[in-house]
């Protein structure tokens, strides 16, 4: 089978459209027709059926466990094309997201600098979900990231670095700072200060808040953690963040959620197995696989 015809029939089956197709990879229409027609003859069956031109693209039982394998195959294949390119390369590709990196990244720069190492690392910070998805099509090495879950997924080397409760924190003199442990339903009463849908901090609150069927108030979306607990110490609002986050700073009192709806932050770090360090990296990658804070 054809790598090429195989990336056009997902593509075509992605986008659902064959003049979409040919223009995303810069070819002709016909060009992708006598790919699919190819991989319809290999298999004896149309894999893909259409009422009319118009029409959309129905995926016959085939052509569905072609697509859905395709696509492992296509981003092993890529992984593979990288790994083997760069083979000599002295870096590691590590995603940080916003929390984990600013919270285990001075630490693994430190190990890695004390290895001697520390031109090896080449971080990128992103969302987790982000991070996640940047490491299953190998795009990154290593990715290090908090989540409301624990990831878990055998294709990959994962190990847990900490787990920590979400926690509402207001200014030291606030009204509501002498409360300890809340229900869910006096969230109600606050006015948070969040990060943008996808983000840890703003999916837990949601997630939270769902639990008793209703929206937080936000009121203003911040651009980084750094900003939400600033604006929390000058009594702007109120914050949902991991607790390890906020430790030892000044001017915030810490309000719990019972014990029976709290919510947690997994702070994880993954490498894809199929990965396999050269000479330069095994360095790197030790350090990283018994990395703890």
């Amino acid at each position: 089978m054809n790598d090429r015809d195989l990336m056009y029939f997902c593509k075509l089956i992605e986008l659902g459209s064959y003049t979409k197709t040919a223009t995303f990879y810069e070819v002709t229409q016909p060009t992708i027709s006598s790919a699919i027609k190819r991989l319809a003859q290999k298999y004896n069956d149309p894999l893909i059926t259409q009422k009319n031109r118009k029409s959309k693209l129905e995926l016959t039982a085939a052509g569905t466990i072609l697509y859905q394998k395709g696509l492992k195959i296509i981003s092993d294949i890529k992984s593979l094309n990288h790994d083997v390119e760069h083979a000599n390369d002295k870096k590691i590709r590590i995603a940080f997201s916003g929390i984990a990196g600013g919270f285990y990244m001075p630490d693994i720069v430190v190990e890695f600098y004390k290895a001697g190492i520390s031109s090896m690392l080449d971080p990128t910070f992103v969302r987790s979900s982000s991070a996640l998805k940047n490491l299953s099509n190998g795009k990154v090495d290593v990715a290090v990231y908090s989540w409301n879950v624990p990831f878990n997924d055998p294709k990959y080397y994962l190990r847990t670095l900490e787990t920590t409760e979400f926690v509402v924190i207001v200014k030291s003199d606030d009204p509501l700072a002498g409360l300890d442990n809340i229900p869910i339903s006096t969230l109600r009463e606050f006015n948070f200060i969040a990060r943008s849908r996808g983000y840890l901090t703003t999916e837990a609150l949601l997630e939270t808040c769902h639990k008793e069927d209703f929206q937080p108030n936000i009121i203003y979306n911040s651009t980084t953690m750094e900003l939400m607990i600033s604006l929390v110490q000058r009594g702007m609002g109120a914050a949902f963040v991991p607790e390890n986050r906020i430790k030892n700073i000044p001017g915030i009192s810490i309000i719990h959620i019972n014990h029976e709806h709290r919510m947690y932050s997994y702070s994880q770090i993954a490498m894809r197995k199929s990965f396999i360090p050269n000479k330069y990296q095994r360095k790197g990658i030790e350090i990283l696989r018994n990395f703890r804070k």
